[in-house]
């Protein structure tokens, strides 16, 4: 499933856009669906999601590889909200590491993808069934020293049945 969704994606790609040497990274899988994040050859920074079918891709780029630089103090860099399949974050980790990713308190599974930025941006990936308001708590590690991050989710101001605060 994974690999059609894959397919299909690539297939919509310009050159310039395909990915570099190290491919494409899974970030969330639904049944007929999937979200993928790679860089270019040129270093960019690429997200898009595919239907196994070929029934819809979706694909952003950012222009150059200057627009998502790496941080000089700890800290959660947000590099996709999205909703096709589930509501799907990707979020990069400057020198810190995510230990976990909580909404209300419960564990949310999260996905550790391949670095990007020459390997010194650590990827996270989550998902979430359906639209979601508030934010999740996400507890890093900098250095020896545990601290709380949080990342804004897409139900914004909205009233939805789910929420995390």
């Amino acid at each position: 499933m994974v690999d059609a969704s894959r397919a299909n994606l690539t297939a919509q790609l310009s050159t310039k856009d395909l990915p570099g040497p190290r491919g494409m990274f899974t970030a969330a899988v639904g049944r007929s669906a999937a979200t993928f994040v790679w860089e270019t050859a040129d270093g960019r920074f690429c997200s898009g999601s595919a239907a196994t079918d070929g029934g819809f891709t979706s694909t952003m780029c950012v222009s150059d590889r200057r627009d998502t630089p790496f941080s000089v103090r700890p800290t959660l860099v947000p590099q996709l909200s999205t909703y096709t399949f589930a509501e799907v974050h990707v979020f990069g980790a400057d020198r810190e590491i995510v230990r976990s990713v909580t909404c209300n308190g419960r564990p949310v599974a999260v996905r550790r993808l391949p670095p990007v930025l020459d390997g010194r941006r650590a990827l996270y990936a989550f998902a979430l069934s359906e639209p979601t308001a508030g934010r999740v708590t996400v507890t890093v590690v900098r250095g020896r020293a545990a601290a709380t991050e949080h990342v804004e989710l897409l139900g914004g101001g909205l009233r939805h049945k789910a929420s995390c605060r």
